[in-house]
């Protein structure tokens, strides 16, 4: 082949390549756009299945309180005959003006709990009347605390099966009590919901639950778990000696009397079999924005009960060995951890930690 033949193809191959390295940063540069574009849209897809989940959970939460208002209204049929015939007239004139009537059904089931308490009486819907320092005790009243806390709790504790995630952590320190006291049945006091009496049924361990709030009761029995309705202190009281593996309280104790919590704390070395296990999860006010804003958010909170306390009072009632975790940081610990300049003290007092639990174990007699 002659030079400058030999010449002018080496020529077309290195123009021919540069074209295909030109294709290939193109291609490049595309295939960066297109991946950019897919994360957006996986991104948009996940707000939206998030905010289906949460109106999901709010459609539920309306389905149940409904239900519980059939119920009330079987029961009470001329309220419910007044309350209907309310409900139809105002209902009409908001439909009219075309505003929801979510906030009508609210204020429909506060005017049935009032006139259930009037109705127990025999007499009429009673006047507005400011509230006393000790209020009675009525159905409807207690009813609609019911109501509220459970509205509470769905909104700013978070949906099932997130907390169910969270209290994931402890099922290695349950399952190794349950096998050391032969696989006895566990206590969980103040089961809410039943996100964690839930968790430990799919983890093949037995327990019940026993609660005040008549709604989250009738929710826990919907998802089929063994759930009472009564005083904790009453039911922990009527159980045999040695006869659990596990008891625990999760968000409870700082709703409680010191008194009643130490109580709990010494009954509960007499009903657990030895090896079992107590378990206290509360609010870790450590963390100076739980102490300052979101324990407050909860009106029924009544006191903190910080580690120092729990720590002694366990050891106190008997039991050894006592461990204390500090669990569920803020979400933003790690961006103040790696911000220069930032103190980790300060972090991790502002940022971390939000829960803290106590476990104790009692000790296997020699």
């Amino acid at each position: 082949m002659k030079p400058l033949k030999r010449l002018e193809r080496y020529v077309s191959a290195l123009f021919t390549l540069g074209r295909v390295k030109g294709m290939s940063k193109d291609a490049y540069r595309g295939l960066q756009h297109l991946e950019a574009r897919v994360d957006e849209v996986d991104q948009t897809l996940s707000a939206m299945q998030s905010s289906l989940d949460a109106r999901q959970s709010h459609l539920e939460e309306a389905d149940h309180r409904m239900h519980r208002l059939f119920q009330w209204t079987q029961r009470h049929e001329k309220l419910a005959e007044d309350l209907v015939a309310d409900y139809r007239a105002e209902s009409t004139i908001l439909k009219r003006t075309g505003q929801s009537d979510s906030a009508l059904l609210s204020r429909m089931f506060s005017d049935l709990s009032r006139r259930l308490d009037a109705g127990s009486n025999g007499q009429g819907v009673p006047k507005s009347t400011p509230p006393k320092t000790a209020l009675p005790s009525t159905e409807g009243f207690e009813l609609f605390k019911d109501s509220f806390y459970h509205r509470l709790e769905n909104r700013y504790r978070g949906v099932p099966e997130e907390i169910a995630k969270r209290l994931k952590v402890y099922l290695p320190d349950v399952e190794a009590a349950w096998l050391r006291t032969g696989k006895l049945p566990a206590m969980d006091i103040g089961c809410g919901r039943g996100e964690w009496l839930g968790l430990l049924k799919g983890h093949g361990i037995d327990g019940f639950g026993i609660d005040t709030n008549a709604v989250q009761i009738e929710e826990a029995k919907e998802a089929g778990l063994d759930v009472r309705l009564g005083d904790a202190l009453q039911a922990l009281a009527d159980q045999p000696d040695a006869s659990l593996c596990v008891i625990t309280a999760h968000h409870l104790i700082e709703h409680l009397p010191f008194d009643a919590v130490a109580w709990i704390t010494r009954e509960a070395g007499r009903v657990l079999a030895p090896g079992g296990l107590l378990l206290f999860e509360t609010p870790n006010t450590r963390n100076v924005l739980v102490g300052a804003t979101t324990f407050h958010t909860d009106p029924t909170h009544l006191k903190p009960m910080p580690e120092q306390v729990m720590s002694i009072l366990f050891e106190t009632a008997g039991f050894d060995p006592v461990d204390v975790h500090h669990l569920n940081p803020h979400e933003r610990l790690a961006e103040f951890l790696d911000t220069p300049g930032f103190n980790d003290e300060l972090a991790f007092l502002m940022f971390g930690p939000q829960d803290l639990a106590i476990l104790g174990t009692r000790p296997i007699e020699a």
